[in-house]
C-alpha cells in the first residue's frame, strides 16, 4: 500500500496535466464529430421609423434544429442568435410575413445548416400611426384596513398624469391608466408606496411606469374603494 501511494504522490502535477491533456483530446474529438442541436431563436422586429408602431401577433422564438459539427453548434449556444424582421421600408397597414428556414442567420461559411423547421412561422401585424395622449393614473387598492380603520378619499397620485405613447388604436382607446394592486390589508395608518402603471399588456409605453402613491388610513366607518 505505502509503494502505491509513493506512485501517487510522485511527479503528481504531471499526473493531474496529463488527465486533463486526455479530457481536452476526448472532448476534440467528440466536437469534432457531427450532429444535431435544438435552438429557441427569438423573432426580432427592427427599423420601424419611430412615426409608426405596430399591433398583432408575432412569435416570442422560432423552434429550429440546427446540424453541423457540435464545436460549431456549441458556439453558436454562446452567442445572441436571432431572427430580424426588416420593417424599415414598410408603411401603414397590414404586414404579413411567413418565416423559414432561411431567416434563420446561420453563420456565413459554416458546416452549420438547418435541418428542421419547426415554428411558429406567421408574422401578422397592423403597422399604425404612433401618437401619443396624457392621461390621468388611477390607484387600485385591494384587500380591507385593520379592523375599526378605513381608507380616506381617493389615494393621492403622483405624478398624477403619464404620457402614453403607442399605435393610433390602442391610445384613443385609453382615458386613464391603472396602477398595479396596492394591499391595504391589516393597515392602520396612512402609507405611501411605489406602484407600476399596468400598460395593458404592453400595447403601449408610459413615460413614468412607476408612480408614488399616498393612501391615507384613519380610525372610523369603513370607506368604500377601488378594487
Amino acid at each position: 500500500m505505502s509503494t502505491f501511494r509513493s506512485i501517487f504522490k510522485e511527479n503528481w502535477g504531471i499526473k493531474i496535466a496529463a488527465i486533463a491533456l486526455s479530457i481536452l483530446v476526448l472532448f476534440h474529438v467528440r466536437t469534432e464529430g457531427d450532429g444535431e442541436i435544438a435552438f429557441n431563436v427569438p423573432v426580432e422586429l427592427r427599423g420601424i421609423p419611430d412615426s409608426l408602431a405596430w399591433t398583432g401577433e408575432v412569435p416570442g422564438s422560432v423552434s429550429v434544429t440546427l446540424s453541423g459539427k457540435l464545436k460549431n453548434l456549441i458556439k453558436l449556444r454562446l452567442v445572441s442568435l436571432r431572427i430580424p424582421v426588416d420593417l424599415a421600408e414598410a408603411g401603414p397597414g397590414r404586414f404579413q410575413r411567413t418565416l423559414s428556414a432561411g431567416d434563420v442567420p446561420v453563420p456565413e461559411g459554416s458546416d452549420v445548416a438547418v435541418s428542421h423547421f419547426a415554428g411558429p412561422s406567421q408574422i401578422d401585424i397592423v403597422i399604425e400611426r404612433k401618437i401619443s395622449a396624457t392621461v390621468p393614473v388611477i390607484a387600485i387598492l385591494t384587500g380591507e384596513p385593520a379592523e375599526g380603520f378605513c381608507v380616506v378619499e381617493a389615494p393621492t397620485v403622483f405624478p398624477e398624469s403619464v404620457v402614453v405613447t403607442g399605435p393610433v388604436s390602442a391610445v384613443s382607446a385609453v382615458d386613464s391608466v391603472y396602477t398595479n394592486p396596492i394591499d391595504v390589508s391589516g393597515r392602520k395608518q396612512s402609507f405611501s408606496v411605489k406602484a407600476g402603471v399596468d400598460r395593458a399588456g404592453g400595447r403601449f409605453s408610459c413615460d413614468n411606469e412607476i408612480v408614488e402613491v399616498f393612501v391615507i388610513v384613519t380610525a372610523g366607518g369603513l370607506e368604500s374603494h377601488e378594487e
